[in-house]
């Protein structure tokens, strides 16, 4: 499974290539989990992060956060399928998430999710950053529980 994520070009606005490689990379650090410093650099100092229940605002707390994703988790693997752009700075998007939980780390656990992203505007030499991330999921299938 890759990082590689579709999208109609055709629909995409000027900055959806950035974007799109952005979100690949971000799946791929949130996937590894010595990279919490760079996952925190992914937003804007004062962005909301919200994945399930949980929820942290700006990057004093999303570290801890960040921290936290990982407590229960052996491993993760995003497997991010299709981008839909809602302007220049706001995407929806889907896929799926596989853990491994150190509860049970010989097995797999697969949890669909949505997500909504909101950027901030882009300026000069600033990169593409998050301000608002909400990612949906059925938490009982983040437990491992169905």
């Amino acid at each position: 499974m890759s990082y590689q994520i579709a999208y109609n070009t055709s629909l995409a606005p000027a900055r959806a290539a950035a974007i799109v490689a952005f979100m690949e990379d971000f799946y791929r650090t949130s996937d590894n989990e010595s990279l919490h410093e760079k996952y925190v650099e992914s937003f804007t100092d004062d962005a909301t992060v919200i994945i399930g229940s949980k929820q942290a605002k700006g990057a004093s707390e999303i570290l801890p956060f960040r921290h936290g994703l990982w407590t229960q988790v052996v491993s993760r693997k995003h497997t991010p399928t299709r981008i839909f752009f809602g302007g220049e700075d706001e995407i929806m998007l889907y896929g799926g998430v596989t853990y491994r939980l150190k509860a049970d780390p010989e097995t797999d656990v697969y949890v669909p999710w949505a997500g909504r992203v909101v950027f901030a505007p882009q300026e000069k030499d600033t990169g593409v950053k998050m301000k608002f991330y909400h990612v949906y999921l059925d938490p009982s299938a983040q437990s491992g529980r169905k």
